[in-house]
């Protein structure tokens, strides 16, 4: 990954606005300085002989009884019977330059809130993260702050942001994620005693997490009665899934008391995933995930589907063939059990 500050893309409409904006006020704080030099540039001269007789100070000069002149026209600049156009003007402008030099630090530190904000936004779409990704947590914590952070405060968050992002940067891992679902469960239950019910899922929970175990699953996370697991690597993935459904028959003959055997629906998909080891697998975000749940839902019973891009790593292709669906954008290759 490229630095935030390297990060690909232009600039947002509202962050030229700004930096435009900045530029501006700087300038215009720059002319009143100019300004007030000009009025009390008289005091100066008349403490020099013969200053008059430059040119350029001459026609300095000459500005500034325009000025002070037409000032006189436009305000009242009398004060005890005493012309205080002058200091009137210097006083103003001096309030006046206060205000566009802190207009332009605003608008600067505005511009670089939007700056990095726009960076995480890329990199999030980049990576396939959600707004609610909990591993955006940190950044956006960090984001949060600068938008309030006083000046001397704005380098050490700075410099944390990047900290943070290289962070992140670091989680990042090459992972596949397999999804199960237990075909028409809803259509299981019907007419069953409840205890029966009961005691078959939990006993079916408990054969299908061992399967997820033995193959090195690394977290998974349930529904009523579907599970979605991470493994390290597909051929794990696959693996267990096939386990899973392989077992089945036994499972049915032997555990289950229902009517209707157990019939489950696998997905398998793989990709580069920010994984935290502290968070919670529901909690993690990731498009990589949700293709593995949607090629779940278009597998057939008893069978696992895969992504083209995720079977080609594949060691152990045999019994994988296209199934002439698309997901997400994606060819299907299909396992079902022989």
């Amino acid at each position: 990954m490229t630095s935030m500050e390297n990060k690909k893309g232009g600039s947002s409409p509202r962050m030229v606005f700004l930096t435009s904006s900045s530029i501006a006020a700087r300038i215009l704080s720059a002319l009143c300085i100019v300004i007030m030099v000009l009025f009390l540039l008289p005091l100066v001269v008349s403490l020099f002989d013969n200053a008059k007789s430059f040119r350029y100070i001459q026609s300095a000069l000459d500005i500034e009884h325009m000025m002070s002149t037409a000032v006189r026209q436009s305000i009242p600049t009398k004060i005890g019977g005493k012309d205080m156009t002058r200091w009137i003007v210097v006083v103003g402008i001096f309030i006046l330059s206060g205000t566009f030099s802190r207009a332009s630090v605003r608008f600067t530190e505005k511009a670089q809130y939007l700056k990095f904000k726009q960076n995480v936004d890329q990199w999030k779409a980049d990576m396939h993260l959600s707004d609610n990704a909990i591993i955006l947590t940190p950044l956006n914590q960090k984001l949060e702050q600068l938008k309030t952070a006083k000046k001397k405060d704005r380098e050490q968050l700075l410099k944390e942001f990047a900290e943070t992002k290289k962070r992140l940067d670091e989680m990042g891992r090459d992972l596949a994620f397999l999804a199960i679902d237990v075909a028409d469960s809803t259509g299981m239950k019907e007419g069953e005693e409840r205890a029966i019910v009961e005691h078959d899922f939990k006993e079916y929970k408990r054969y299908v997490e061992r399967t997820l175990t033995a193959h090195g699953c690394l977290k998974s996370t349930w529904t009523p009665d579907g599970v979605m697991s991470c493994f390290t690597s597909v051929d794990a993935a696959v693996k267990a899934a096939r386990e899973v459904i392989n077992g089945l028959e036994e499972f049915n003959r032997n555990v289950k008391s229902m009517t209707r055997d157990f019939m489950v629906r696998c997905g398998v998909n793989s990709g580069f995933v920010y994984f935290d080891d502290s968070v919670p697998l529901e909690e993690i975000s990731d498009r990589v995930i949700d293709i593995a749940g949607h090629m779940q839902k278009h597998a057939k019973p008893n069978s696992v589907c895969v992504a083209k891009p995720t079977i080609e790593p594949l060691n152990e292709r045999g019994g994988f063939e296209p199934s002439g669906q698309t997901v997400d954008g994606y060819e299907v290759y299909e396992w079902k059990k022989s």
